[in-house]
């Protein structure tokens, strides 16, 4: 064999091997970013159920204390069913950053936004406080924000985008009580 051969036949050698090499590297890669998905799905499934339970259990000791009249226990119960749709803000934005939706999308911070639900709220704990409240119209509030938190609870897949609009339409649902809760 010929010197050139030989040099032809090596670099061909580090060539196939080179070639071998970036693409077991690339499969690791591959295997890596799944794992790293997955382990974000995992994450936001966890949270989010975990929130939906904070939810379900305080929209119902809310209501247990509408129902007894009980103005320290739906303080409490309001106040911390504000704490749970904040926590669940953080998890619909996760959620839509994980589905890869463009975040500043008018539509999609829609779906994301549980800012109506947090003035059904505070509207609904200042009013019935002051005992000025629309008893029926809280009511029904919580047992939409109840209903939907156990809906989830029990069938829920996230993340999904059905999700995002499931509290979309909850969002709008409590948004359109806000006026109701203080006028009889």
């Amino acid at each position: 064999m010929k010197l050139s051969s030989v040099v032809a036949l090596a670099v061909l050698l580090i060539v196939l091997v080179s070639a071998l090499h970036l693409h077991v590297q690339r499969e690791r890669l591959d295997a890596f970013i799944e794992g790293q998905r997955n382990c974000e799905r995992g994450w936001i499934h966890t949270v989010t159920f975990s929130t939906m339970v904070d939810i379900q259990f305080h929209s119902k000791n809310a209501l247990g204390a509408l129902d007894s009249n009980s103005t320290a226990v739906f303080n409490l119960s309001t106040v911390e069913l504000e704490g749970d749709f904040l926590s669940l803000l953080n998890h619909l934005i996760e959620t839509a950053d994980y589905l890869e939706l463009d975040t500043f999308n008018d539509s999609v911070l829609v779906m994301v936004d549980t800012g109506p639900c947090l003035d059904f709220l505070n509207v609904s704990r200042t009013a019935f406080i002051n005992g000025t409240a629309n008893v029926s119209a809280v009511r029904e509030g919580l047992s939409l924000i109840h209903d939907f938190a156990t809906e989830w609870r029990e069938n829920g897949d996230y993340p999904s985008e059905e999700l995002l609009k499931a509290n979309a339409e909850l969002q709008r649902k409590c948004g359109a009580l806000v006026p109701k809760v203080v006028s009889p």
